[in-house]
């Protein structure tokens, strides 16, 4: 198992699959599992003032917004640890805790629409971003310094055709917007002889409206004691790029033709235990 929160009233309800490789002082795994339940799984023991609910009242209490994507993949988890005891995490509720709980969204015709077929019968009562839209970079450890940096990424040493020693392509969360787009938050790490790579992408389609890409990079070399993460807005309406629906359902195939809004690079460092 991961470094994730365990709580004893799943402890039989999710059967996960874990897989796990060292990489110098790395420790590097990510567990898979099924989708977030929709309703409360065991209303007797949630009712309890005792912290030990299910995962569907866990994401009720912790998140601030009325719904849920309609994919969540709570159990979904990647997770690099340093030997110093530094670590970096990508999970589905830290990410969710992003979205924006204000009216600051997108307006389109079809939000309306989304929100009334919903199973719950009421509409929201406090506004929030339908579209799950999150500027999440991953969760690191208090023991990490986020430093700004000048120092990119080398794109083409990723380009090499290396041996991968180690991959996964997880999805945290995916909503289809009513039928009305995409909204998909996923992250893939490969482990390559002498480093290893990480990109963490927020995709949205709305279909005429608009498309955005929030990607996270994360590159760490052996032999170095820091991280480089670079993170990139895009962002585009759909009458701006010109392209058919039809070839928009794939974000390999769009994104690269997103005007780039922005752009920040950070170095994380890892503190040692006598310094932290």
């Amino acid at each position: 198992m991961l470094g994730a929160e365990v709580h004893a009233v799943d402890a039989g309800r999710y059967t996960s699959n874990s897989k796990s490789i060292e990489f110098g002082p790395w420790h590097i795994s990510f567990d898979i599992s099924c989708i977030l339940p929709s309703v409360c799984s065991t209303k007797i023991v949630c009712e309890r003032d005792d912290d030990q609910f299910c995962q569907f009242c866990i994401y009720c209490k912790e998140l601030k917004i009325p719904h849920f994507p309609d994919m969540v993949f709570p159990k979904n988890i990647l997770k690099l640890e340093h030997k110093n005891g530094a670590a970096i995490s990508f999970n589905a509720l830290d990410a969710l805790r992003c979205v924006a709980s204000t009216a600051d969204a997108i307006e389109v015709s079809c939000a309306e629409a989304w929100q009334e077929a919903r199973p719950s019968a009421e509409k929201p009562k406090r506004p929030f971003d339908w579209t799950f839209s999150t500027n999440y970079k991953g969760t690191l450890t208090n023991n990490i310094v986020v430093e700004t940096t000048d120092e990119a990424i080398d794109l083409e040493l990723l380009k090499k055709r290396e041996q991968i020693i180690f991959y996964h392509d997880l999805t945290l969360f995916e909503d289809e917007l009513h039928d009305h787009g995409v909204s998909k938050l996923s992250v893939k790490i490969r482990v390559m002889p002498s480093y290893w790579y990480v990109l963490l992408r927020y995709f949205l389609r709305v279909d005429d409206v608009l498309v955005r890409s929030n990607e996270t990079r994360l590159f760490h070399m052996l032999q170095t004691d820091y991280v480089l993460r670079e993170y990139t807005v895009k962002e585009a309406e759909a009458k701006e790029i010109n392209i058919p629906t039809a070839m928009m359902k794939e974000a390999d195939d769009v994104i690269p033709k997103l005007p780039l809004r922005q752009k920040t690079m950070h170095k994380l460092i890892f503190k040692s235990p006598l310094n932290s």
